[in-house]
């Protein structure tokens, strides 16, 4: 199987020596370049953008910064695919990636088996959001769309996304470390909140939206 490409872009070389720790042991992916800026990337890219498949991208850097060289990326290589790796979940930093055109967005303090899974997802063209990004997003939909008693408290968000992800109540329980019928009581509680009838709105509402891969 083809190795997955990786070109990591970040301006701390302390990150970016730990992301290669991280990712050395799996023999899918193969570290091609990196960079200490947006700058420093699309530079590497205007000569190479046919060796690399992903590029883990940090927000704040100088020179260029993460959102504009994601954006100039989604213009010009489409074969490239946009990961954000970073330490930022405010709303503005998220929305702000994912409208230049990043496929995925997920935390430094994620565990490697999570950036494992957002890496193989963003390659072959798939969304991938950390659970705390999701949450971020679905609460500023619902912010924007509901008025203000329909706000999903934090675990009502995470029980919508595990749902929306396909979920039974047991197995959200057993994620969650809570009991099947709790769950049930968060998932009612959702659908009252949002004016919705059943499950299956539930779910197309947070697909329709991008909020689960």
């Amino acid at each position: 199987m083809e190795k997955i490409k990786l070109l990591l872009a970040d301006d701390h070389l302390i990150i970016r020596h730990g992301i290669k720790l991280m990712l050395k042991k799996n023999s899918e992916f193969e570290i091609i370049a990196e960079a200490s800026n947006g700058k420093e990337v699309l530079e590497y890219l205007s000569d190479n953008s046919d060796n690399i498949n992903v590029v883990l991208m940090d927000i704040n850097m100088p020179e260029m910064d993460g959102i504009e060289a994601t954006q100039y990326i989604t213009d010009n290589y489409k074969n490239v695919k946009v990961l954000a790796l970073t330490m930022h979940t405010e709303e503005n930093y998220i929305t702000n990636m994912l409208k230049a055109g990043a496929l995925g967005y997920i935390l430094k303090e994620s565990r490697t088996s999570e950036l494992v899974t957002a890496i193989k997802s963003v390659a072959i063209g798939e969304k991938y959001y950390s659970n705390n990004v999701s949450v971020t997003m679905i609460n500023k939909l619902i912010k924007g769309g509901k008025p203000k008693s329909a706000v999903l408290s934090e675990r009502e968000t995470e029980v919508l996304i595990h749902i929306a992800r396909g979920f039974t109540n047991k197995e959200v329980g057993e994620i969650l470390h809570i009991s099947g019928r709790t769950v049930e009581t968060h998932r009612r509680n959702i659908i009252a909140k949002l004016e919705m009838r059943n499950t299956a709105e539930l779910i197309r509402y947070a697909i329709e939206n991008n909020l689960v891969a």
